[in-house]
């Protein structure tokens, strides 16, 4: 099964007033870009795709698409940003995979290989 997953927010709080402002900027830097530094990441499945679907709907995109969305055989996980899925978009055929892409303004799409 492949899972779509949405950031749906994200969420820092502070450790205490005592640390200043531009250490506390720093914390936060730290965890939005390093996993294992802390989670601030909530993630949300909205979709579930059959593996065999998602074979199918690969071999209708293009070639961008294809490599782009076909990674996720070789890394059981690919990211999608917004700048990505402006270009996924016109490679697509029309699905959901599709219209979730076409809905995303900011933060990240995750599909996943579930084992």
């Amino acid at each position: 099964m492949i899972e779509i997953c949405k950031l749906t927010k994200r969420r820092v709080e502070p450790t205490s007033n005592e640390l200043p402002q531009k250490y506390e900027q720093v914390k936060i830097f730290s965890m939005s870009v390093g996993h294992g530094v802390g989670t601030i990441d909530f993630m949300e499945c909205i979709e579930e795709i059959k593996e065999e679907d998602y074979k199918k709907l690969i071999e209708q995109c293009e070639d961008y698409a294809q490599f782009k969305l076909g990674n996720l055989t070789k890394y059981f996980e690919v990211e999608i940003f917004p700048e990505h899925a402006q270009k996924l978009i016109p490679q697509m055929p029309d699905c959901s995979l599709k219209d979730i892409f076409s809905s995303l303004e900011e933060g990240f799409i995750v599909i996943r290989k579930s084992i």
